[in-house]
């Protein structure tokens, strides 16, 4: 991290880029290699070239966090510049790494205390012209393997602006925890993480019907990854 955060205030953008990258990338390999798990990874039909875009995926415990990271790696594209809407908690707190990481990556940060609507917006569209931007549509962490309700915000921003939505989701995280209703995930100690497909705002005549075009994209991949976790509990 203080390479990259290095490499990034004195102009070599790309390697601190790609080493941001690849710390992503290293850390999910490490964690699934200690916990046990193995990944099942599909991003067929997936454009990672270019920006200008925003990365949604759901949000359960933010162990997802770094395979959306990953992705550079995964795709083997190991150039995607990729950034995130971050909470304003890392500014209350003052965290020195994820000071370093938003200014690696040119984070938007938002405040949940002090909203600035327009100043928000002026930051996105300024860091879409270098960047794709990740973030959860739903807002938060569930705590749920279940994909919540859109919060409309953001959603908002990349429908006005026909900003392309590359739309993932991830399923098996809740494996982790020690509910009983998600035993059948412990069990097949397998995390899916699928791309789902692309929107574009300018083909669909609302911004509701663009919303549940999203959520119903993950939603659907969703429900095929369940009936894989069923199959793969039971074959254990």
């Amino acid at each position: 991290m203080i390479f990259s955060y290095v490499f990034k205030i004195t102009g070599l953008d790309r390697w601190s880029n790609r080493i941001n990258n690849f710390l992503g990338y290293f850390w999910y390999r490490s964690f699934f290699i200690v916990t046990g798990r193995t990944l099942d990874v599909s991003l067929e039909g997936w454009d990672p070239k270019g920006n200008n875009r925003f990365l949604i995926c759901n949000h359960t415990n933010a162990l997802e966090v770094p395979l959306i990271v990953s992705l550079p790696y995964l795709s083997k594209e190991k150039d995607i510049r990729l950034s995130y809407l971050g909470g304003d908690i890392i500014q209350r707190y003052k965290i020195i790494p994820l000071m370093m990481h938003k200014t690696i990556v040119e984070a938007v940060i938002y405040s949940e205390k002090k909203p600035n609507f327009r100043n928000f917006k002026t930051d996105v569209l300024r860091v879409l012209k270098t960047r794709s931007i990740f973030l959860y549509p739903e807002g938060e962490r569930t705590f749920t393997e279940e994909i919540k309700p859109f919060q409309t915000g953001v959603m908002k921003i990349a429908y006005k602006f026909d900003i392309n939505l590359d739309v993932f989701v991830v399923s098996g995280f809740m494996g982790y925890s020690n509910l009983k209703e998600y035993k059948h995930l412990s069990n097949s100690r397998k995390i899916y993480f699928h791309y789902c497909g692309s929107i574009l705002a300018k083909d669909h005549s609302t911004f509701e019907a663009y919303l549940a075009k999203a959520e119903s994209l993950m939603k659907d991949k969703k429900k095929e990854l369940e009936k894989l976790e069923r199959i793969a509990s039971e074959s254990k």
